[in-house]
């Protein structure tokens, strides 16, 4: 069984359901190798000084202009936000959870923004995987007055603060991560783009992701799979959810 049989926390709650079923993958075996090369640094990218689109208050009306049917490609399937049931062996004891991070702060890296920075006026999450084991996820929050911008910088900070970190999965294996920039065009009124490679022995899962500011509102989109995510299926999907997302935010 692969070390990346269960990633830490943080970065399950990212990817909800795909990224669990993504390190099936891992456990067979089949993962892609680790090239250990390291990455660029994250850009640093300030938001508007002013927004003047009012936040929203209704999560289901959020949750509404994210990206669902035909916005994603007809390969990937909805995940279901339940957290499902034991599985087999549910009345087996629950063996001891031995993941940690470390920074412990990095462990957010790649959480729902809404998770890394509270206050929000209304959040919602989007969750798709293949058959392939690749995901897409995409999670959005509004923030009233100068939240969205604070939000924002904040996200960039632990990104700048976590370049690289390590820590275990819930059976003690050692797990490392290794976090980078994208350059990526602008994507609404401000963003920035990332990548993770997340390896555990030998193996690695590639994420790549765009965070972007419109209007009051901070939406991240993340793409994950066995191989380095293709910069123009990201930026086609981010494009698509900042048009819908525009069409709430107000005038610009």
């Amino acid at each position: 069984m692969s070390g990346i049989d269960a990633v830490p926390e943080a970065h399950r709650k990212w990817t909800g359901r795909a990224l669990i079923a993504a390190v099936a993958v891992f456990a067979a075996g089949c993962g892609s190798h680790h090239g250990g090369s390291s990455l660029p640094a994250v850009s640093s990218v300030a938001a508007p000084s002013t927004v003047t689109a009012a936040p929203l208050t209704d999560s289901a009306a959020l949750q509404a202009k994210l990206l669902s049917g035909t916005d994603i490609p007809p390969d990937y399937q909805a995940l279901d936000d339940g957290s499902g049931g034991s599985g087999p062996g549910g009345d087996s004891p629950t063996p001891p959870n031995r993941s940690h991070t470390d920074p412990a702060a990095c462990a957010k890296v790649l959480d729902a923004v809404s998770d890394q920075v509270p206050g929000a006026s209304a959040h919602g999450a989007v969750h798709y995987s293949s058959a392939d084991f690749d995901s897409i996820d995409i999670d959005a929050a509004s923030y009233p007055g100068s939240g969205a911008a604070k939000a924002f910088a904040s996200v960039q900070d632990l990104l700048h603060r976590c370049g690289s970190y390590s820590g275990t999965d819930a059976d003690g294996t050692a797990v490392g991560y290794q976090v980078g920039g994208l350059d990526e065009p602008r994507a609404g009124d401000a963003s920035v783009s990332f990548q993770v490679h997340t390896t555990s022995q030998g193996l690695t899962l590639y994420s790549a992701a765009t965070v972007a500011l419109v209007g009051s509102t901070v939406v991240q989109i993340a793409r994950a799979g066995q191989k380095p995510v293709d910069p123009a299926a990201l930026r086609s999907i981010t494009a698509t959810q900042i048009q819908r997302l525009q069409g709430i935010s107000g005038p610009k």
